[in-house]
């Protein structure tokens, strides 16, 4: 770890410029490594900015405590997972270190929606607004950060500004799955205020407490790994400790000592990279010239997005083709503005640096290695924006200070410019009120949008408008015409509609491009057995046994299938094999029971019947079936308990008691 660092800025070649810019008279700084000065009036200044950055976040995300979950990704990472449910505690915390069920390692960000659990429960808006309220400390720190290493108030404020309403970072912000990004942000803004630290005066702890950050932004959010090249970039400008001797070390060896104190967060990031890669090993879809050309191309858009933020969308599909001659436009592009930022960099170090920031951790996500089907999301552009928006303030600041005027025309463009993001980024915020909301935007934005058709119908159905999700569904295979999902999913609204037949065709049409999804064997032999057809319903629910052996309701659905036949005997085992699959599964002690009471077994039924309501108390069937046993034996007083009992939990079941039990 270096433990020198520069104690007088180095000169350019032409006129050497001030950290301060932002009034006549600046606090001295003489270096960014050194501690910067600032007046009470400039702290006052810099608390209103802070105050009024909270202020606007909450403007454009203040509306998501009114907004729900999305099934896309939520289910997973929240409202579905046992782990993250059942709130904070050491089995859990264990599970999500180990744990790569999203393709990708982050266990800060499972025990970041454990703790939202453990605080709200499932209330959907305050896991919202932990977000929200991370983003917004998030867009304080960036400011405080910028100023403490440049000495500029307003161009930190500026960049700060606009990183905390821009229209590309609502997904970051909304999604609730996206916890990640904004986690991670934070503590890598608090590694970069660490090192900044360091970078004053080295010493153990100030490394410690850096390495510490690094760790638990990496554990957030894989795409983080790039965070060793950002301190590095950080050290040319605005720290000025690359390159430039000092009293007691030699360029070279400065600059030396500079990669030996990133070689232990390199060896974090090349740790916390290989775990990812096998986690996501597999997913590669497209070939690796498909990946660099429109790797190349998403570059581009991406830095044109955040310049001009008109439209954003959930899902930006990969062309159908290879784009190799906009991939050569815009290679050409990169290659040329990044000599030009060499060419001017001991004027203009803010460019390089700022560019090869929006490069640089843009990598990781840029689709090289693919991770899904996408070829670009709004939700990468959360840290590299800031690379970008550093390049534009400070180059629009420079340039407008050569004007007479060039204050107030930059003031004027600037805060004309921050309105109409906001307008924009709030208009945006609103379609995540919703999955229906949401998805109907996504495919009204993107053409031949096949997930955004697949997601609106899914959407429609959780809210149970299945005709209208029918027609979205039947979109997809006019794109994918031997898609077995989608087939999947006409033949589940078709069922909830009542329509089995056409269920029943829809569901062996999608087993006959996918014969192996457990799911389509086991929709279809419930839909079978509720049309009588036994046979084949035990058909297809043993497939679906077959094909996935530890699958629960398949047991309990056969076990209904085989008592409604009559033949209780193999219901029976039915039933014992779904409680071995899941020993919690009242549904399938409770069938238990009413096989054991067909056939006599009383004592046996009545024990299945207390096994369910152990489980779950609520039960009224259970409590229902129980008072049916008792009477059946004679012991009218206990019967008349549990009738009583199963009403008072459902009051449906009063009609089913006998009158002289009552």
């Amino acid at each position: 770890m270096a433990r020198n660092t520069p104690s007088t800025e180095p000169r350019s070649g032409g006129k050497r410029l001030r950290a301060g810019s932002d009034s006549k008279r600046r606090a001295p700084v003489r270096d960014a490594a050194t501690r910067t000065e600032f007046s009470a009036r400039q702290n006052l200044n810099a608390l209103l900015v802070c105050v009024a950055i909270v202020a606007a976040s909450f403007v454009v995300y203040g509306q998501l405590a009114h907004h729900a979950f999305i099934h896309f990704d939520d289910d997973l990472y929240i409202y579905q997972n046992p782990h993250v449910v059942s709130g904070l505690s050491w089995s859990n915390v264990a599970w999500a270190l180990t744990e790569y069920r999203s393709n990708t390692w982050h266990p800060m960000a499972w025990i970041s929606h454990m703790l939202d659990c453990q605080l709200f429960g499932l209330d959907a808006g305050k896991h919202h607004m932990m977000s929200v309220w991370i983003h917004a400390l998030n867009s304080v720190l960036l400011l405080l950060l910028l100023r403490r290493l440049t000495g500029s108030l307003w161009r930190s404020a500026a960049v700060a500004a606009f990183f905390a309403v821009h229209p590309m970072h609502v997904e970051s912000v909304a999604w609730a799955a996206e916890r990640k990004d904004v986690l991670s942000m934070l503590f890598a803004l608090l590694a970069i205020w660490a090192y900044s630290g360091y970078a004053r005066r080295p010493g153990a702890a100030r490394y410690v407490l850096t390495l510490a950050m690094v760790a638990l932004a990496i554990m957030s959010k894989p795409m983080m790994v790039t965070l060793p090249f950002v301190l590095l970039l950080l050290d040319y400008w605005p720290l000025r400790r690359f390159g430039w001797p000092t009293a007691s070390a030699r360029s070279g060896g400065f600059r030396a000592s500079l990669i030996i104190d990133k070689l232990p967060m390199l060896a974090l990031a090349g740790g916390a990279a290989v775990l990812t890669m096998m986690a996501e090993r597999g997913l590669q879809q497209h070939t690796l010239w498909m990946r660099l050309t429109t790797a190349l191309v998403s570059l581009m858009k991406y830095a044109g997005k955040l310049l001009v933020p008109l439209t954003q969308a959930f899902y930006y599909p990969y062309p159908s083709q290879p784009p190799v001659l906009p991939a050569v436009g815009c290679g050409l592009v990169l290659v040329g503005v990044t000599w030009w930022f060499i060419h001017i960099r001991r004027t203009h170090p803010y460019a390089l640096v700022g560019w090869l920031w929006y490069l640089g951790t843009l990598a990781p996500v840029i689709g090289l290695e693919q991770v899904a089907t996408h070829a670009m999301a709004d939700r990468y552009s959360y840290v590299p924006s800031i690379g970008l928006s550093i390049v534009v303030v400070w180059g629009l600041t420079r340039i407008a200070l050569r004007w007479p005027r060039g204050r107030v025309v930059l003031a004027t463009l600037v805060g004309l410019a921050f309105v109409a993001t906001t307008a924009r980024a709030r208009i945006q915020a609103g379609y995540w009120k919703d999955g229906v909301t949401l998805f109907t935007q996504d495919v009204r934005v993107v053409k031949h949008n096949a997930l955004g058709w697949r997601n609106l119908g899914v959407s429609l159905c959780d809210a149970g408008r299945y005709e209208e999700a029918i027609p979205n569904f039947e979109k997809v295979l006019e794109i994918y015409p031997k898609d077995a999902v989608s087939m999947f999913d006409i033949a589940s609204a078709l069922e909830k509609l009542n329509r089995l037949p056409e269920a029943v065709e829809s569901y062996r049409a999608s087993l006959r491009e996918d014969p192996n999804r457990t799911d389509a064997h086991y929709n279809l032999g419930s839909v079978l057995g509720r049309m009588g057809q036994t046979d084949a319903a035990i058909e297809e629910l043993r497939a679906a046994i077959k094909l996935q052996p530890n699958f629960a309701p398949a047991y309990n659905n056969l076990g209904n299938v085989l008592s409604k036949a009559g033949r209780d005997s193999l219901a029976i085992e039915s039933y014992l094999g779904a409680i071995r699959a899941n020993p919690a599964y009242p549904e399938a002690y409770n069938n238990l029971g009413t096989s054991y009471r067909k056939l006599g077994r009383l004592d046996e039924s009545l024990e299945q019947f207390n096994a369910a309501l152990r489980l779950r108390p609520d039960f009224a069937a259970a409590e229902f079936n129980a008072g049916v046993v008792y009477a059946g034996r004679g012991e009218t007083d206990q019967a008349r308990l549990r009738f009583a009992a199963a009403v008072r939990l459902d009051p449906n079941l009063a009609a089913n008691v006998p009158p002289e039990l009552r």
